[in-house]
């Protein structure tokens, strides 16, 4: 039982919406200083009640803080019940001993996170305490932690700003069922305690008359959850690579507020406090990018969570358009890789789904799009909208994605969720992604890869870090690629035709773009129900391997495992990096009369080997335009052959106009176990209708 001269604190500070005497953030340079974070997490009290995932709260911010954050390990201190070493676990004597000698390291112009999930109490007196395990709820001047104390050493610490945020009254695991209007403490008292303190931001998980709620799902707090997916870096608004208060606040503010409308039976609202004057608009994390799959992954999981919540039951998924000097298009600066991304995302959301929700099949949406002529202005017009919709048999969501801000190997990519019905945004996230080799030939830039470019750069100091040996390729690769396209070299390693009816068609060059985005396209003109091929050439004597897409679908035959059944699947949609592939080594065919070596590949492979057989390449849609595609259901086709060095097996080193599979023939291939190493080459050729050329 608890005394009646102690109650629990339910820690909550009020809204700067609410106390319009606080100051307005004004934006300011991320500091140049390093990151620290205190995290505490008290979850199996010795006397007072247990918690929930409090634990678990701890581990998920300190792994978002470590690997998206870019936060030293040695810069982060855990303090919670599963720790090894007894001053790591959060005892009153470990506290009071191991915070301040932290908090001493930190040096000006630092920055600190200090991050506490537990209970808090009050004594008769109305002096409030932090309550580590071992407290004793009777008795908490004595084996509580002072929030005066806290304060005292927040004050001392020497970094330029602090933040503190402060999950708890855990409603969820039967903490704050009691009277709360006669325990809570109201936001004014304990404004008193902080709120005059230089440089320091404090963030509650709820208001003093809401209790902090467990998710269950997520075996997290709702709010920590929301805490953690913002330091993901999807509270990363203006798409700069960090997180900075007013986005992690807003963020979190949000989304908590509603997630407990949709999905608990409580309201919750976070709230912050920010000292009078307290100056600019602070980084909490400058975040380390992705992978291009975990960051498409990481944004399904939470924008699945919405939809869910919302009660969304089908989900349209539409291509991916890009940011670029002429606004929002489709495919302009990412070739390939942003039909992939449209892909991958809607294979990772559906998986998040569960069977909460389903997706409108992507064939019946490109009908519809095309049917009703949807633009990518359509996508502001509610009226436009709702045609879609009712077109689709119902679709209160569309999932809108989109490519921005690329630098080098570093991409932004964003999504939201834009309701049919009432034209609002009712969710977004994002990630920063780094693209590898593969995933950077996809973009549609045509290069040469000369091997002075895998030359590392030299570091400028000793202490520097090594340079980014893929950065550097993808660096000196866009550098080359505003040049002349490979194919305009007569003596190009890897020589490509593509014939019709035996006749090679020629091809016309073009410098598009603007800026550093300006680079050198290579067309062809077809024209719809041809059949073509691709004459594809290798002088450099040895066996190199080769991926061959079209469309961004692959000409050989893919693998997939679906319920432990392996089938194959002809013309898949795949990234280049997985993509399986073709030998040409010349050593195993006969050459041409001239001397070259040339393999004509004439469709999407069915099979291959002795007994192989093919869907001819056979032209579909048409575009009549070179121009970058503002239609959802414009098709520039794009062919696009990357080389690689061969390798022998166990030495990997690396992990307008559309064309349909036509009719089937018989095609004897070779196959080899020869695996992919360094990319040699990618060359891309757009294929448009023939009137568009003239």
């Amino acid at each position: 039982m608890i005394s009646r001269y102690c109650r629990r604190i339910y820690f909550s500070l009020a809204a700067i919406a609410i106390h319009g005497t606080l100051s307005t953030l004004v934006p300011c340079v991320a500091s140049a200083g390093q990151q620290w974070a205190v995290l505490i997490g008290c979850e199996q009290y010795q006397q007072a009640n247990p918690l929930k995932f409090t634990v678990n709260d701890v581990k998920q911010l300190a792994s978002t803080l470590e690997l998206r954050g870019g936060y030293e390990k040695s810069h982060l201190l855990l303090m919670t019940d599963d720790e090894n070493e007894v001053k790591h676990q959060p005892l009153r004597a470990s506290i009071l001993r191991e915070l301040p000698v932290f908090l001493d390291k930190i040096a000006p112009g630092d920055s600190v996170f200090v991050y506490f999930t537990g209970h808090g109490f009050r004594d008769g007196d109305g002096k409030l305490y932090l309550a580590p395990l071992d407290i004793d709820p009777a008795n908490p001047a004595k084996t509580g932690i002072a929030v005066e104390w806290l304060r005292e050493r927040i004050a001392n610490c020497r970094g330029d700003f602090k933040l503190l945020v402060l999950d708890a009254c855990h409603a969820g695991s039967e903490k704050g069922e009691e009277d709360m209007s006669a325990t809570s403490v109201t936001s004014k008292d304990l404004q008193s305690f902080f709120q005059n303190l230089e440089g320091v931001v404090t963030i509650a998980s709820s208001t003093a008359a809401e209790p902090s709620q467990i998710w269950d799902a997520k075996e997290q707090s709702l709010f920590s959850y929301w805490l953690n997916q913002g330091l993901k870096g999807h509270a990363d608004d203006d798409a700069n690579g960090a997180v900075n208060i007013d986005e992690l606040y807003n963020f979190v503010h949000r989304n908590v507020l509603r997630t407990s409308k949709d999905r608990f039976p409580r309201t919750q609202t976070p709230v912050r406090i920010v000292r009078s004057g307290a100056p600019g608009v602070p980084t909490i994390v400058r975040l380390n990018p992705h992978t291009l799959r975990e960051a498409l992954s990481d944004i399904a999981e939470t924008l699945a969570d919405r939809i869910d919540e919302r009660r969304q039951g089908r989900v349209g998924v539409l291509e991916f358009i890009n940011e670029s000097t002429m606004g929002d298009l489709l495919g302009a600066n990412y070739g390939a890789l942003g039909k992939w991304c449209t892909d991958e995302f809607e294979r990772r959301l559906l998986n998040a789904s569960m069977e909460r929700f389903s997706i409108v099949d992507q064939r019946r949406l490109q009908h519809i799009l095309k049917s009703e002529g949807f633009q990518l202005d359509d996508l502001y017009s509610g009226e436009r909208l709702q045609q879609l919709s009712k077109q689709a048999g119902g679709m209160p969501v569309l999932a809108i994605g989109t490519l921005r801000n690329r630098a080098g190997r570093a991409v932004m990519i964003q999504c939201k969720l834009q309701s049919v019905e009432s034209d609002e945004t009712i969710a977004s996230a994002s990630a920063t992604a780094l693209l590898n080799e593969d995933e950077w030939a996809m973009l549609g830039r045509s290069v040469k890869i000369e091997p002075r470019d895998r030359v590392p750069e030299i570091p400028v100091s000793a202490d520097a870090p090594p340079a980014d040996p893929i950065a550097t390729v993808i660096d000196r690769a866009d550098e080359r690629s505003q040049g002349a396209h490979p194919l305009q070299d007569a003596k190009f390693d890897f020589p490509i035709k593509i014939v019709v009816n035996g006749k090679e068609r020629p091809f016309v060059f073009k410098s598009v773009g603007e800026g550093e985005e300006t680079h050198t396209e290579c067309f062809v003109g077809l024209k719809k129900d041809e059949v073509y091929e691709i004459w594809v050439g290798n002088r450099i004597g040895t066996a190199v391997k080769m991926r061959l897409l079209v469309d961004g679908c692959n000409t050989m035959p893919e693998k997939e495992d679906l319920k432990g059944i392996t089938t194959k699947i002809v013309g898949k949609r795949v990234n280049l990096d997985e993509a399986a592939g073709w030998v040409l080594e010349p050593a195993k065919i006969k050459p041409r009369r001239d001397g070259s070596y040339v393999w004509a590949i004439r469709g999407f492979f069915e099979e291959v080997g002795a007994q192989g057989s093919l869907r001819k390449f056979t032209v579909d849609e048409a575009d009549n335009s070179l121009a970058a595609r503002q239609k959802f259901t414009d098709q520039i086709g794009i062919i696009t052959a990357a080389f690689y060095t061969a390798l022998p097996p166990g030495n990997r080193s690396r992990g307008g106009l559309g064309t349909r599979a036509g009719d089937r023939q018989a095609e004897r291939t070779q196959r080899s176990d020869l695996e992919f190493g360094d990319l040699l080459s990618v060359v891309h050729i757009r294929y448009v209708d023939v009137d568009a050329l003239k």
